[in-house]
């Protein structure tokens, strides 16, 4: 675990659409504006993307109902500033290319669930094992499972659900990502919270159902998809 969080109890100018995490949930969505209305698009089940980990942030973000976020971010490696208020918590951000069948634009993924950290810290570990044998590419990341952490007791219990990706290839970086720029977000509200699930899991840190296993795409499939 190399991000450096701990999981306990603003830029302007050409922004990039999002993709959301939900950890109440554990689904992704991405997140469109229409109108000045956000519209989620649920891509769990099939998501898969190029994760730019070279020029991931790490540091502290404040998400304001009805404003824009604010982000008080540094590239990963270098020391996190000062926290700038109680209000804001430790997170992420970084730039992914979603696969065709999820879109295949540029988007911006930010978090600061502890559930989300947690998968994405996983990954990076991966990620870190694996860069060194494939220079010059990024990992083609896609969503196994979820699974299902409880916390609190009684009338204050709750369940979030930690994403496990795996890479399942590596390709090199695409045009797009090169040149899609990485600071600030498009959308400041949250999108829609989904439709409880029938079954959710009832104990402990167990699976959860929603994203579907999957085999791992041919490397030539990505090169393709990604290119």
């Amino acid at each position: 675990m190399a991000l450096g969080f701990e999981y306990g109890g603003s830029g302007g100018g050409n922004f990039l659409p999002i993709v959301k995490y939900d950890a109440r949930a554990g689904r992704f969505f991405r997140v469109d504006r229409e109108d000045g209305t956000s519209i989620p698009t649920d891509i769990t089940r099939n998501f898969k993307a190029v994760f730019d980990f070279e020029n991931m942030e790490i540091g502290w973000i404040c998400f304001n109902a009805g404003s824009a976020p604010d982000f008080q971010m540094v590239p990963f490696g270098q020391a996190r500033p000062a926290k700038p208020s109680d209000n804001h918590k430790g997170g992420i951000r970084m730039v992914i290319k979603l696969s065709g069948e999820c879109g295949g634009d540029c988007r911006e993924l930010a978090g600061t669930a502890a559930a989300m950290m947690r998968g994405i810290d996983a990954l990076h570990d991966e990620y870190l094992a694996g860069v060194k044998a494939n220079p010059g590419k990024l990992p083609v990341v896609v969503l196994e499972d979820t699974v299902a952490l409880e916390s609190g007791s009684g009338a204050k219990k709750s369940t979030n659900y930690q994403p496990v990706f795996k890479i399942a290839s590596w390709v090199k970086r695409p045009a797009d990502l090169a040149d899609a720029p990485s600071r600030g977000s498009s959308d400041a509200a949250p999108a829609p919270a989904p439709a409880p699930r029938s079954a959710p899991p009832a104990t402990g840190s167990t699976r959860a159902a929603a994203p579907a296993a999957r085999a791992p795409a041919p490397a030539m499939a990505d090169d393709e998809d990604f290119g």
